[in-house]
């Protein structure tokens, strides 16, 4: 796609760059030319993303190319062909000699190869005058050698010639370094590199050396410029950690020699803080992006930022917010600018669709095929992703799934280095509407399809993954490893979102406590004034009361006079049924706030479940590290004992999170998961059986985590000692009512039963002593026996709230 903001323009006029300095200059059309065409994937060449930069500060394109023998003024030949006075050129070329005449025929060649594209007719022309000015060379200085056989190169690379046009690179690197001509070697280095495809093996170790070089030569332009080609290696290759550290060392470096064009670096450390969930860090990052924006030229690309802002507004689930910044981006909607706004125009679609405004979102995009149809492959593939989605929303499942085929036909062809975050989300969201008709064999096979471009810096992507495999396992019928992919899913979104959440969840308490005070205040100012109002009332009563007393002693005389007493007395009732109506509805409102203060507390009890389980998961995923370093066999045993303890308090605390009762815990549902884990957890073969007799009963928290590590201690214990050699046995678990207000427990094994001269009352092990101290926690009494095996006695008084 060639936009007519890529047409040769008048580049005479002076420049609007803001830096005297040209290498200054040159940097601002390189790092420009390399976001944009990172951030097109693959819908503009790199000649072409050079001419923007270079239309908008009012450049000369072949400031991006003449280093080598420029010192930034222009030639005469330069102005020409900046002008598109191409046969004014070509009539100048005939009246020069020597140096003047290779640097317009190198002019000329440039003017020729880098123009956007590769037509055939520019490269015959290119090559007329790269031929001539090399055979020129061999009289005149040593740099225009150089500059000619670098400019074969450009042609052998976009003739299709790979291998010819990288040996000459080499060529021309060895002749430099052989002259001593380093910064030459350098440049040929990092052309070299340019021309290959990103992700090419041998671009990377191409910029190391050039990067060497032009440190050595303390060219602090050109080696933040070939950091710039460094990073976007790492990009494509997802390095993305080392890509967010020399991110900040660019821009370190730009603002040390005061180049204020850093909205680049910052956009893209947005963009990696938004992948990985710390979105008050890409909130931070998006504005300092748009701050570097300070200048009527640098606008015009400002709809690639605000695009970006819109997205961090969304995932923080700010709509509004996202929304105002989606439209900023669409403001200056033309065909000549659709590069920079098209992003916005996806983002708003899909923001409209994730928020359950579908019907929005279809005749936005309609409006846009019309109007400014898709042209790149870029836009028709994403353009289809997005009709596709919008019609699943609005359940028109055959048009839904024609365009999803579309984006999937295309997406097999797209090129892999321009690949970035949408490619899961897309795949998994096909995956998905595949799931929800039916289709599930085509569902995981897009899932896995979709799994394959997930880095293990996209914390979101592997979150969707799991989840979506967990729902397609579900309707499958494997349970265990759906079961499995729920708490993957659960990891990677709880390890995405922890932080934000804590913080959000401290800022929702102080609000909450701040809201609380003042209702309690309202409260009680209305309670005072209903004592007045009582108050009131009973003073009225009164005062009707010895009206009507004195009314009756005068009644027989005064017949006319008691009819209009009495009528207005009736006009009094009526005025104060009104009032009494009045203060009624008032009771009912403050009736409504104290039942939404409930549920708040809920609601808030329930998060703080949550958290501690998800504390005693996180404490857990430790131990089970630290495990795998350890040595000593009773470490690691000891290590193993306390997950087993940890996982019998996780339980308790993961079904208060999940059941509508935040405080009390159904025990005969919660032993048997219990006895599950710890069964599975030690691996019996099913050697053991385990006998389990619960009353249908709950518990209160503080007496259900203190009976469970009892449980477990105890079947741990069996597990470990009571059956040796493998043998079969039975555990028996019985927990039950036993009198008025007491609760009785008995675990019994036909085991070995306890060693001989055990002193049970005596501290033999952990595990009795922590047992024990958990019994006089429930306020009870605690029995061990060795009788054909082990049997423990627990009875405590249940708690009555």
């Amino acid at each position: 796609m060639l936009l007519t903001i890529l047409a040769t323009g008048s580049y005479a006029q002076s420049d609007i760059s803001g830096y005297d300095d040209v290498a200054k200059k040159r940097l601002l059309i390189r790092i420009t030319a390399q976001y944009l065409q990172t951030i097109s994937q693959g819908q503009i060449d790199m000649d072409s993303a050079v001419r923007i930069p270079c239309n908008v500060y009012r450049l000369s394109p072949l400031l991006a190319y003449n280093e080598g023998y420029s010192d930034g003024v222009p030639s005469p030949g330069s102005r020409l062909l900046d002008a598109g006075k191409v046969r004014e050129a070509k009539v100048l070329l005939a009246k020069l000699h020597d140096s003047a005449r290779i640097r317009l025929l190198i002019e000329l060649g440039s003017y020729f190869i880098f123009k956007p594209g590769t037509q055939r007719a520019d490269l015959n022309q290119a090559s007329k005058y790269i031929d001539e000015a090399l055979t020129l060379s061999r009289s005149l200085p040593f740099q225009w050698q150089i500059e000619s056989m670098n400019l074969k190169a450009q042609y052998l690379h976009q003739s299709g010639f790979t291998d010819e046009s990288q040996k000459l690179f080499g060529e021309i690197v060895a002749l430099a370094e052989r002259s001593g001509h380093a910064l030459a070697s350098a440049r040929a280095l990092l052309s070299a590199g340019e021309v290959l495809h990103y992700g090419d093996p041998g671009r990377l170790p191409k910029f190391e050396k050039a990067l060497s070089i032009f440190r050595a030569e303390k060219s602090k332009e050109k080696e933040i410029e070939t950091l710039s080609l460094i990073n976007i290696e790492n990009f494509v290759g997802k390095r993305y950690d080392v890509a967010e550290n020399l991110l900040h060392k660019i821009i370190k470096q730009q603002t040390e020699i005061r180049f204020h064009h850093t909205q680049y670096p910052y956009d893209a450390l947005s963009w990696l803080a938004y992948r990985k969930g710390a979105l008050t860090n890409a909130l931070t990052y998006s504005t300092k992006s748009l701050a570097s924006v300070t200048s009527e030229p640098d606008s015009v690309f400002v709809s690639l930022f605000y695009t970006r802002r819109g997205l961090v507004y969304e995932r923080l689930f700010k709509y509004e917010e996202a929304l105002e910044w989606f439209n900023k981006g669409l403001v200056n909607k033309s065909l000549d600018l659709k590069l920079y706004w098209y992003r916005s125009l996806i983002g708003k679609a899909g923001m409209l669709n994730n928020i359950g405004r579908a019907k929005e979102a279809l005749p936005l995009l309609k409006d846009a095929e019309k109007n400014y149809p898709p042209t790149s492959y870029f836009e028709q593939m994403h353009f289809a992703l997005l009709l596709g989605i919008t019609y699943e929303n609005l359940k028109k499942i055959d048009l839904a799934e024609k365009n999803y085929n579309i984006f999937l036909i295309m997406a097999e062809k797209f090129p892999t280095e321009y690949v970035h975050d949408e490619f899961p989300a897309a795949y998994f969201n096909i995956s998905a509407f595949y799931r929800l008709i039916g289709k599930t064999t085509k569902a995981r096979e897009l899932l896995e399809q979709g799994e394959d471009f997930v880095s293990s810096f996209d914390i979101l992507g592997s979150a969707n993954y799991y989840y979506n495999l967990y729902k397609i396992d579900s309707i499958d019928g494997r349970y265990l490893d759906a079961i499995k992919n729920l708490n993957l899913s659960y990891q990677f979104t709880d390890s995405m979102f922890s932080v934000s959440q804590r913080k959000s969840a401290g800022e929702l308490l102080v609000k909450y406590e701040a809201e609380k005070k003042d209702k309690d205040i309202k409260l009680l100012n209305s309670q005072n004034q209903l004592q007045r109002i009582k108050a009131a009332e009973a003073e009225r009563t009164k005062n009707i009361t010895l009206v009507g007393a004195a009314l009756l002693l005068i009644i027989i005389g005064l017949l006319l006079n008691r009819y209009t007493i009495k009528q207005r007395s009736n006009r009094k009732l009526e005025a104060n049924q009104k009032e009494l109506d009045s203060k009624n509805l008032y009771l009912e409102t403050l009736n409504t706030e104290q039942e939404k203060l409930i549920k708040e507390k809920e609601w808030l009890i329930r998060e703080v479940h949550h958290r501690v389980k998800n504390n005693l998961q996180m404490v857990t995923s430790l131990l089970n590290s630290q495990s795998a370093y350890l040595e000593d066999d009773a470490a690691v045993v000891a290590v193993k004992d306390s997950l087993r303890r940890m996982q019998a308090m996780s339980l308790i605390h993961q079904k208060l999170y999940l059941d509508e009762n935040t405080s009390e815990i159904f025990m005969p549902e919660y032993v048997n998961e219990l006895v599950g884990y710890l069964n599975e957890s030690f691996d019996t073969d099913n050697r053991i059986d385990f006998d389990l007799k619960v009353e249908p009963l709950y518990l209160d928290v503080s007496q259900a985590i203190p009976l469970g590590l009892i449980i477990n201690e105890s079947i741990v214990n069996a597990i470990k000692y009571a059956f040796l050699n493998e043998q079969d046995g039975i555990v028996s678990i019985i927990l039950q009512s036993e009198g008025a207000g007491n609760l009785l427990m008995k675990i019994a094994d036909n085991g070995t039963g306890l060693p001989a001269k055990t002193d049970v009352m005596q501290r033999n092990s952990l595990g009795l002593d922590l047992m024990q101290g958990l019994t006089k926690q429930l306020k009870g009494s605690f029995t061990i026996e060795s009788l054909k095996g082990v049997r423990i006695t627990v009875k405590f008084p249940r708690l009555i709230k």
